[in-house]
């Protein structure tokens, strides 16, 4: 074919040749410029099936646009009926070739592969998925670029097969164990895939290896490849957890997306050279001469005892605040994965019965999840949370063996205060973690009450199965952000833990956690998630009315699940004696205190927590920075914004929030332009619904009519949901027609958005979020007397009356409907009092927002822009 030419394309050179066919170096003649032609093999041309599944696929892959995706021109035919793809040529070469040169330096592997992830994120997000991720696929371009090449594409031959249900799609030493099984994938195969090419790079040759490929299938879904700690010396220990996990053998246990291997991956790329370069050899020697010195002869014991003794009660020591704790990450060293979870489940309960002890200042989980792997002195760690004592353990399982080692250690000196090794059997999984927490009470000296010496020694179940299961789902329930997936499969494994068990009252509690989140965040608002969170409260305190974790499920039960604020204290007060120093309990008494408008109290709940957990982001973006918010401290609210993402920087929600900050306190609009333009379309904001809800909100300040309706018009879902708003995209339509001075357009666009609310208030007759909007939408179809109803109904509502901090919101959607339906004196009453107190509504938001065109020109409502500091 060299020399010929096909439609505008002149072929110019072969480039290679495999299953899915020849690809050829070819001038594009129209534009002027060199593509790359893949030509389909002969064979599938003739297969009708084949044929649409290489168009379909290639549509798929010309839908992306992305710096590290081959680029797409078209997809076309010769006149005999042979398929080819124009692609984008680049100069350069596979990576699969610069391995055969030896394995990468870490950080030009870490680089490649962030730049690979990041391809596949912008992928999976329009739900494509690759399906063959190798070496081979990632062109190495001239520029310095990494170009993942044959998107949407699955290759045959001897190793491949093309795209078909039910058939192995992959090339054999990347497949993910489902592709081996030949079972259904999604986007979690091109994690796996590309764990294995991280491996690849790093260590020169590939995780799973034979001369045939049933051997490769056979170690891929049954064994486990070498550590690369064992085939090179300087491999950090972050590196290695984050390709272990890559290749976790259940797609569930893996990184459930790009975007989270892509957040440690930069989080791991940024941390200092000397936390990067903490290699197994250097983490293991300080242990290793620990245990020296303690076993080293009873000479030395006697020593150590001595200084133990004289160093625990000097004033000296006392002074230092050795009972000031912080637990540091256990290092998890199983080689198994489904046992990954024992290390933060272990962390995670001994930090919770440490809680239990009045004397200690123990930091919360949080805060020292975030040393997590990275080999910072541990002075530096103490001086930057604050404590006297540091406690750092490792654990592994192997086979039903679980062995533990954990030492405590003084801050300030790097002295032993006690260290112990356990090896013992899985059902041992409690016994060490109580021995754990009483003997680190003992060597800071405190003296237990026979409460707390109860509570460290009860066992919560004696079925260790089921504590395991519990331990499962609350290393998911505890991940980052709570997000629905994780809080779905924490539900899984504390219901399975009580069909072993069903007097284990610790997981009737932590299940009844689990509902009211579902239900709090309109994950699930049926009420049937309300009545199961009471129900599994009631019977974990039926089981153990002294249980602290007991009495925060049924104090949340009465704040989530009814709103019974002062119920929800009383109950959380019963908890503190049992936990006085849970900083997740103090979040929430500062939160129940918050609906209530004790704002004292509110600070006051705040700074305990902060004490106690001083790097959690989300303390700082939500007990601190909403407070703000709604006091109109808005100045504060930045700062606490910016000090979450200090800690937090791709928190996006955060970075949204103090773009809101700056519009209420500046009507500055450009910092929530500029976070929502790094965002993906309908990234995830949490209570905040997605990046796109967010767009919407401000093209509509900015009253771009035709920009909104276009953004629209490409929406896939029928409404924009947050914690705090159910909007229609076609209410959103109705009020961009209006802008335009479209009316007809703008009536039916608001009557198709009363038509689904109609519906959808059927099934939630309680949701003020529907009742809003469904006011809003009878406003603007000029049904005056229904809109009414429902500004009334908002007043009504115990909401309204009885929260402070949603409470402003109600009143700001009443406002906003009676300025539309035409009862201005009422509309400005609702905005004066908002204006006057704690609110979610400032002056620039009044300048803003459309919907109060109707009642602009009020005198009245120029006024109050003037009264609180808009004079324009």
């Amino acid at each position: 074919m060299i020399g010929t030419t096909i439609s505008h394309y002149k072929i110019l050179e072969k480039l290679g040749e495999g299953g899915m066919g020849v690809v050829y170096k070819a001038q594009d003649t129209k534009l002027d410029r060199l593509v790359a032609l893949k030509f389909l093999p002969p064979e599938y041309t003739r297969d009708p099936d084949a044929k649409q599944r290489f168009i379909h696929e290639a549509k798929a892959a010309s839908s992306l646009d992305h710096p590290h995706i081959c680029t797409v021109y078209e997809v076309d035919e010769t006149p005999d009926g042979q398929m080819f793809l124009a692609m984008a040529f680049y100069e350069g070469a596979p990576l699969s070739e610069k391995i055969k040169q030896g394995p990468l330096k870490v950080d030009e592997a870490l680089e490649m592969v962030i730049q690979v992830a990041e391809g596949l994120q912008a992928a999976h997000e329009k739900g494509i998925t690759h399906r063959d991720i190798k070496s081979g696929n990632l062109m190495l371009t001239e520029k310095g670029q990494v170009k993942l090449m044959d998107f949407g594409l699955a290759k045959r031959g001897d190793l491949t097969m093309l795209t078909k249900t039910g058939a192995t799609v992959g090339t054999v030493p990347y497949m993910s164990p489902e592709q081996a099984r030949g079972e259904k994938v999604d986007h979690r195969t091109d994690i796996w895939s590309l764990g294995v090419v991280l491996y690849e790079i790093v260590a020169g040759r590939l995780p799973f290896q034979s001369a045939y490929s049933e051997a490769i299938v056979y170690s891929i879904m049954n064994e486990e490849p070498a550590p690369l700690t064992s085939l090179r010396s300087d491999v950090p220990m972050e590196l290695e957890r984050i390709v272990k996990k890559c290749l976790q053998k259940d797609s569930g246990s893996r990184y459930q997306r790009a975007e989270d291997l892509l957040v440690d991956l930069r989080t791991f790329r940024k941390s200092p050279e000397t936390s990067r370069v903490r290699t197994r050899a250097q983490m293991e020697t300080p242990r290793s001469k620990r245990r020296w010195i303690l076993f080293s002869g009873i000479a030395a014991m006697i020593i150590i005892i001595a200084a133990l003794g004289v160093s625990l009660f000097s004033p000296k020591v006392l002074k230092q605040g050795v009972n000031s704790i912080a637990v540091l990450p256990f290092q998890n060293l199983s080689a198994e994965g489904p046992h990954a979870y024992f290390a933060a489940g272990l962390h995670d309960e001994l930090l919770t019965q440490l809680s239990k002890v009045a004397a200690l200042t123990v930091i919360s989980r949080t805060s020292v999840m975030g040393y997590t792997g990275k080999n910072i002195p541990l002075k530096q760690i103490a001086t930057e949370l604050g404590v006297g004592s540091l406690v750092e353990g490792t654990v592994q399982v192997v086979g039903v063996r679980l062995r533990v080692n954990v030492q405590l250690i003084d801050a300030a000196t790097d002295a032993h205060l006690w260290a112990e090794s356990y090896d013992r059997t899985l059902d041992d999984a409690f016994a060490i973690q109580s021995d754990v927490a009483q003997r680190i009470v003992a060597a800071v000296g405190v003296a237990l009450g026979s409460t707390e010496q109860r509570g460290l020694a009860a066992a919560p179940t004696a079925n260790a199965e089921a504590y395991r299961l519990y331990l499962q789902g609350r290393e998911y329930w505890t991940r980052p952000g709570r997000l629905r997936q994780n809080t779905e499969i924490a539900q899984q494994l504390f219901e399975r833990a009580l069909g072993l068990d069903p007097g284990f009252a610790l997981a009737h509690a932590a299940l009844s956690e689990v509902h009211g989140w579902m239900y709090w965040l309109r994950y699930d608002p049926s009420p049937v998630r309300a009545v199961r969170q009471r129900e599994e409260a009631e019977a974990a305190l039926r089981l153990a009315p002294d249980l602290p974790q007991a009495h925060t499920a049924m104090g949340l039960a009465h704040y989530w699940g009814r709103r019974d604020y002062r119920r929800a204290l009383e109950e959380f007060a019963i908890a503190l004696k049992g936990l006085p120093n849970d900083a997740l309990l103090w979040n929430y008494i500062g939160a129940v205190h918050r609906r209530l408008g004790n704002w004292d109290k509110v600070f006051a709940a705040f700074e305990k927590a902060t004490q106690l957990d001083p790097r959690d982001a989300y303390l700082f973006y939500d007990l601190g920075g909403h407070t703000y918010i709604i006091m109109h401290r808005y100045a504060d609210a930045v700062r606490a914004f910016e000090r979450s993402l200090s800690l937090a920087p791709d928190n996006h929600v955060v970075g949204v929030f103090k773009g809101l900050a700056l519009v209420l306190w500046q009507g500055q609009l450009d910092t929530l332009r500029a976070v929502l333009g790094r965002l993906p379309a309908d990234a995830p904001l949490g209570e905040r619904g997605t990046s796109s809800a967010e767009q919407v909100s401000l093209l509509f300040w900015e009253r771009q009519a035709d920009s909104l309706l276009q953004i629209l018009t490409t929406a896939r879902v029928p409404v924009f949901e947050g914690t705090t708003f159910f909007l229609p995209t076609s209410l959103y339509a109705a009020w961009a027609h209006q802008l335009r001075g479209d009316r007809t357009a703008a009536r039916a666009a608001f009557d198709s958005a009363r038509v689904l609310l109609d519906s959808v208030i059927r099934e939630l007759p309680d949701d003020w979020r529907v009742h809003a909007a469904r006011g809003l939408a009878l406003a603007g179809l000029g049904r005056r007397d229904e809109a009414l109803r429902e500004a009334s109904w908002l007043q009504q509502s115990v909401v309204y009356r009885e929260d402070a901090l949603q409470g402003p919101q109600l009143a700001e959607e009443r406002a906003q409907i009676l300025a539309q339906a035409g009862d201005a004196e009422v509309a400005l009453d609702e905005i004066e009092r908002l204006l006057a107190g704690p609110s979610w509504l400032s002056v620039h938001t009044l300048r803003l927002d459309p919907r109060w065109d109707p009642i602009r020109d009020q005198p009245r409502f120029k006024a109050l822009l003037k009264k609180y500091g808009f004079d324009k």
